[in-house]
């Protein structure tokens, strides 16, 4: 267990200073576990319900029924289908009072064809977008980051058949590197510790940095809490763990420099993301909340002493070990009284069953090509004319 550190979080309420609210912020969902495009949504998803009050949600089944409509697909083909996999790889969106966009994905998924088919499939195009964000060592969400490199590398490349004549005059344009933001803390290699003989069953290996760092992409490795793409998106430092039912994942291992495995239950370089939403609050990005959503929410509120409007993620409640702490995580959930609960990945069926018992209205599971957008509030007169003042 860890401890609050006074420096640590006077560094993350520096940088929280720092942070933008935002008009709006979509999410869609390249990687998760579960596909499910047929589902009706919970009542805070309704898209026919009024935006300023609702987060308006569209399946990956009404997405593809518009690419028809529209005339791009000639057919609703279902060999066109968004594949399912054990991971978890989020595509964020927002925009700025000013109209400014940024994006960024939020981990990769545990396999490059799977981040590549649907990234592809979704028209993800890499060009216009400006960061990934680790969330911490795991396979299931750092190997698709190869396939994330080398998009990204190519979509910053000068098209080398482009004709020079058919080149604008003046200096070529210059795109941003794409960037890497990582915990500098990479494991040589992670995997499990079972039973009683705790023989290693080891996990296949996280990207290495040098993959990664492909033409046009820049890795940046960070520890303590920051923003990045124009302040407009929060990363955490190490998270820390206070309540007294998160405790780690079981049977976790790491293999150390001496060349054994230790058993590492906490995995202290979990990061969380973090968008403010104006007039709404925050929504909390966890990758798969290690550290326990519980932690994760409560450092928020630590740093931020703002309302936690949405929790979006993994919550790592899947497992017989990890299913006994459902009870109490859902109700400390229910006492923080967060406006939406969208879990994904590794939440289990069982804590997702229970979450929809709590929040009835409130809960939603993922699914890949899911898109979930957070509106800002709408402005009342007085702060129309403040912005429009801003504006002049």
């Amino acid at each position: 267990m860890s401890e609050l550190d006074p420096q640590e979080i006077a560094i993350a309420r520096a940088a929280w200073s720092r942070l933008r609210a935002v008009e709006r912020l979509t999410v869609t969902v390249i990687v998760d576990n579960e596909t499910d495009g047929l589902s009706s949504p919970c009542a805070c998803c309704d898209p026919s319900l009024d935006p300023n009050t609702s987060t308006p949600y569209q399946s990956e089944f009404t997405w593809a029924t518009h690419q028809v409509a529209s005339g791009k697909w000639p057919d609703l083909d279902f060999r066109r289908s968004l594949l399912a996999g054990h991971g978890l790889s989020l595509l964020l969106s927002v925009t700025t009072s000013d109209g400014s966009v940024h994006r960024l994905l939020f981990d990769g998924g545990p396999r490059e064809d799977l981040w590549s088919i649907n990234a592809e499939r979704l028209g993800v195009d890499l060009a216009g977008v400006g960061a990934a964000v680790l969330s911490h060592w795991h396979v299931d969400h750092s190997v698709g980051l190869l396939a994330v490199a080398r998009a990204a590398s190519a979509a910053r490349a000068t098209n080398p058949d482009q004709p020079e004549a058919e080149l604008p005059p003046g200096p070529e344009p210059v795109m941003e590197p794409f960037v890497f933001d990582l915990h500098p803390a990479r494991p040589a290699r992670r995997g499990l510790l079972l039973g009683s003989s705790q023989k290693p069953v080891p996990f296949n290996v996280d990207p290495t940095l040098e993959q990664l760092s492909l033409p046009g992409c820049r890795v940046e490795l960070h520890a303590s809490p920051h923003t990045l793409l124009g302040n407009c998106f929060f990363v955490s430092g190490s998270i820390p763990r206070l309540t007294s039912f998160e405790t780690g994942q079981p049977g976790h291992a790491t293999l150390g420099a001496d060349g054994k495995w230790h058993l590492d239950p906490y995995i202290m370089e979990e990061r969380y993301l973090a968008v403010r939403v104006r007039g709404r609050g925050v929504v909390v990005f966890s990758g798969c909340s290690h550290a326990g959503i519980v932690n994760v929410v409560q450092n928020v509120k630590e740093v931020s002493s703002e309302h936690v409007f949405g929790v979006v993620g993994g919550l790592h409640l899947a497992g017989s070990k990890m299913e006994v702490r459902i009870p109490e995580t859902v109700a400390a959930l229910r006492e923080i009284d967060p406006d939406r609960v969208f879990g994904g990945h590794c939440t289990g069926r069982r804590a997702k069953a229970a979450l929809v018992a709590a929040f009835p209205d409130r809960f939603q599971p993922l699914s890949v090509g899911g898109t979930y957008t957070f509106l800002a509030a709408p402005l009342g007169e007085e702060q129309k004319a403040e912005a429009a003042v801003e504006g002049q």
